[in-house]
């Protein structure tokens, strides 16, 4: 509730007002419980490409030399690798028939170089040639796995894809270490019983994945990509609807992956949109047709426009760079990426918006208690966005925790999404004082839930407040035994970052970045989050959907209203 109102609106003798406090929440004590807390390692990742533990503490030292390697052997990207922001989908039957039995779910993995696993002053004192290498790669495969019903990794069901290479997306380059990547972060989702993959590039880019065991007949008379995709060479697009293999950079020893066909480009949020959610909602009047496919365009403002994934419209080039550029700029360049640019994915009708006030948090945070931020100071007021969508919480789900008769009808769609501090240019001015930039740090994240219609216009109806996602537990150098995975050793290194505001530090990530949020396989009142750390480790843990709703409407009385002149 808001603070400055929440006592009077759920006391009706109005409370002891003269000295009862208002509750402001800590990021890291608003979280919902966790539970089943696993850690993701890929096997396939040869021993080479891992920053070794004992470069640690001289990491500066290891960059340096990563990147005079590439320089002297003329490569291209720095020559290390790490894994985080997991996807997660449940298999779907089509799917799982092809694969072993235990399968149960699918990881997606960002592969990279591009890290925050140090402490910020590592990477500030870098010379600027290594810093842009370490941040600005072209170096971003596609990690997959099967999980089974534990969320672990089946042994040799791995593989690490270089997409942008496979399909001549990759940009032409000169050797070196730093390069704009084509693909950022990947994603996916489960749409009418298929596996959709979403890539971030200048916008958003999906396709269809299929997956089959090594050795199957199913993908042997499927071509591999690299086949169809030449570099340099033109490829008729009746070849790009066509499904092709991929080749495991590294893995893949049980593992075929195949797209169903080239990208396609979501152009609904305009050139540089990234991070949707695609979600599908049953046919009311029709339940055996397809599910409607959507793309969550924004949070708030909740903007979502109905999709078609498996259909486009081709666009000239021109129309492309009137996209991407401002009015007025040049209008020429050689991307191969372009030819996905043109490839517009076909949708239906407008983009919607909410038509009614978006609620307010459910609980504040102490951002917003006067003393810390007062008024338009408060960080986090940049709008929300993806974050992950969607699951359907039924109205007997909906007053299963927190208050009682939160809704009273069918069922509401739940995602969680993040906010941060961004960067603005007076960061960089030498005028601003030191303590100003240092009492709002940017980049620094936190997380919060939301609940909307299940129908057009997707009016949002309820809102948590703040909360972070916590580290992985360390004891020492190692995992604490409630810590499920295969250990990886970049975990201890995401403690050189916390959250921090106003000079307080708080027991969790400076970046908490989920990019997946699904129902349990085989027990609809939990839910998995995927999320990663730091751009350094990724994690997933369970949360019961009653720990969610207790966050979307919370009991009063749990937020422990005490008659105290603390603050």
């Amino acid at each position: 509730c808001d603070p400055a109102k929440c006592l009077r609106h759920y006391h009706v003798d109005g409370g002891q007002l003269n000295n009862t406090k208002s509750k402001y929440w800590r990021f890291d004590r608003s979280s919902p419980k966790f539970s089943k807390p696993t850690t993701f390692y890929l096997q396939s990742i040869p021993t080479e490409l891992r920053i070794p533990p004992q470069r640690f503490g001289d990491i500066e030292k290891y960059f340096y030399e990563r990147h005079n390697y590439t320089l002297q052997n003329k490569l291209i990207g720095m020559q290390y690798l790490l894994e985080y922001n997991p996807g997660l989908v449940v298999i779907p039957p089509l799917e799982k028939a092809k694969l072993p039995k235990e399968a149960c779910y699918l990881v997606s993995l960002r592969v990279t170089p591009a890290n925050n696993c140090f402490e910020p002053k590592v990477y500030s004192e870098l010379p600027k040639d290594i810093w842009k290498a370490v941040y600005h790669t072209g170096t971003n495969h596609l990690g997959l796995a099967l999980l089974d019903k534990n969320y672990q990794i089946i042994e040799g069901y791995e593989t690490v894809i270089e997409m942008d290479v496979q399909l001549d997306l990759q940009r032409r380059t000169t050797v070196g270490s730093s390069l704009s990547p084509t693909f950022m972060d990947y994603r996916i989702f489960v749409l009418n019983g298929r596996i959709y993959l979403h890539a971030n590039g200048e916008t958003v880019h999906v396709t269809q994945l299929s997956l089959s065991m090594s050795g199957s007949d199913d993908l042997k008379r499927t071509r591999y990509c690299d086949s169809i995709y030449i570099v340099g060479e033109d490829v008729p697009d009746g070849d790009m609807e066509k499904p092709c293999r991929m080749k495991s950079l590294y893995g893949g020893d049980k593992l075929e992956v195949a797209i169903g066909s080239q990208f396609r480009t979501i152009w609904s949020g305009g050139a540089y949109g990234k991070n949707y959610a695609l979600f599908s909602i049953p046919n009311r009047t029709h339940p055996n047709a397809p599910d409607s496919i959507y793309a969550e365009i924004d949070i708030f403002p909740h903007h979502v426009h109905q999709i078609l994934p498996d259909e486009h419209n081709m666009i000239s080039r021109h129309q492309v760079f009137e996209r991407v550029w401002k009015p007025g700029t040049r209008k020429r360049r050689n991307f191969p990426i372009d030819i996905v640019n043109e490839r517009e994915m076909k949708t239906v009708g407008n983009v919607t918006e909410n038509r009614e006030d978006i609620p307010l948090p459910s609980f504040f945070n102490i951002d917003a208690h006067q003393d810390w931020f007062p008024g338009s100071d408060a960080p986090f007021k940049e709008k929300p966005h993806g974050g992950a969508c969607c699951i359907s919480f039924s109205k007997d789900e909906l007053n299963l925790g927190g208050t009682r008769q939160n809704h009273d009808e069918s069922n509401l769609l739940v995602g969680i999404g993040h906010t941060k501090v961004t960067w603005k240019p007076w960061y960089g001015k030498d005028n601003v004082p030191q303590e100003q930039k240092d009492r709002v740090p940017h980049t620094h994240y936190v997380t919060l839930f939301y609940a909307f219609d299940p129908y057009p216009p997707f009016e949002i109806r309820a809102r948590s407040g703040y909360f972070c996602l916590g580290h992985v537990p360390m004891i020492g150098d190692k995992f604490s035994s409630t810590e499920g995975g295969k250990f990886n050793p970049h975990s201890i290194l995401t403690h050189n970052r916390n959250l921090t505001q106003n000079f307080e530090n708080f027991d969790c990530p400076q970046m908490s970045f989920v990019n997946s949020f699904i129902e349990k396989a085989d027990d609809s009142s939990k839910t998995a989050i995927g999320y990663g750390l730091n751009d350094c480790t990724g994690r997933l843990v369970e949360v019961d959907k009653k720990d969610i709703v207790r966050l979307l409407y919370p009991e009063p009385m749990d937020m422990v209203f005490e008659q105290s002149d603390d603050k």
